[in-house]
C-alpha cells in the first residue's frame, strides 16, 4: 500500500532526486554493513524474498485496492542490511514493469526498506514479549501504519505550494502545526483531494495491514516451527 505508483514528471525533481540520492546512501550502506556476513546461505534467501516482494506488490487485493509489500517478513528473514537491498533491487524491477516511474524509484525504495528496517527491530523487541507469530504479525501493523504515513508525507510535500503559502503561514504551521494549518498550506493540484486520499489510505489501508499482518504472522509462526534459525 505504501508503494507510489507515480509516472515520471509528476513529483518535483528537487523530490524524486533527493529521494534516489538517499536510497543510493542507503543501499551503499547495506552493502558495507554485509561484507562480514556469511552470504552462501543469505544471497539465495535474499533472491527468494525479492521475488515474494515482487509478486506481493504485484497483486491487488480487491476490493479495498491493497497491494502486499511482505517488507516486514523480509525484514525479519533477511535483517535490516538486506532488507534494503531487497528493497532496491524490486523497486527497480518493479518501475520497468510499469509501477511507477524511474524517479520514484529512490522513494519507493526509502519507504518499503525502511519497513524491512523498522519492521525487523519491532520483532526482536516483541517476539521477548510474544510468541513468535503474534511479535510478526502485531510488528507488521505499527510498521504499515509508520509507511503510510511516510508514503502521505510524500505525498503531501510533492503538492504543497510554497509560493503561495508564502513566509508567515509557514512559520504558523512549523510553530503550532495544526490539521486546518497544514490543510491551509498545501494548495493540491486540481481534481486530486488529499484529505480523501488520505482518509482512504488509512481506511483501506487497516483492512491490507491487517491481511499482510496476518499472513505474516502465519509464515512466521510456520518458519519458527520447521526453522527456528531463520527468524533468529
Amino acid at each position: 500500500m505504501s508503494h507510489l505508483h507515480v509516472p515520471d514528471g509528476i513529483l518535483p525533481v528537487w523530490l524524486w532526486l533527493s529521494g534516489i540520492l538517499l536510497a543510493l546512501a542507503a543501499s551503499s550502506l547495506s552493502l558495507y554493513m554485509v561484507r562480514g556476513m556469511d552470504l552462501k546461505k543469505k544471497i539465495p534467501l535474499l533472491g527468494m524474498m525479492s521475488a515474494m516482494m515482487l509478486v506481493g506488490m504485484s497483486l491487488e487485493i480487491v476490493p479495498i485496492a491493497y497491494h502486499v509489500n511482505l517488507s516486514v517478513i523480509t525484514g525479519i528473514i533477511l535483517g535490516p542490511w538486506l532488507s534494503v537491498i531487497a528493497a532496491f533491487m524490486v523497486n527497480i524491477l518493479m518501475a520497468m514493469a510499469g509501477h511507477g516511474g524511474i524517479t520514484v524509484v529512490g522513494l519507493n525504495t526509502l519507504v518499503v526498506g525502511a519497513e524491512g528496517v523498522v519492521g525487523w527491530a519491532l520483532f526482536r523487541v516483541a517476539r521477548k514479549l510474544f510468541k513468535p507469530g503474534l511479535a510478526a504479525g502485531l510488528s507488521t501493523l505499527v510498521t504499515l501504519f509508520m509507511s503510510t504515513c511516510m508514503m502521505l508525507s510524500i505525498v503531501f510535500i510533492a503538492n504543497v505550494d510554497f509560493a503561495s503559502a508564502g513566509a508567515h503561514g509557514l512559520r504558523e504551521v512549523i510553530e503550532s502545526p495544526t490539521f486546518t494549518k497544514v490543510m491551509g498550506v498545501a494548495k493540491l493540484n486540481e481534481g486530486f483531494n488529499f484529505r480523501l486520499f488520505a482518509y482512504a489510505a488509512f481506511g483501506l489501508g487497516s483492512l491490507g495491514w491487517s491481511i499482510e499482518a496476518l499472513v505474516t504472522g502465519m509464515a512466521v509462526k510456520f518458519i519458527n516451527k520447521v526453522k527456528p534459525d531463520m527468524v533468529r
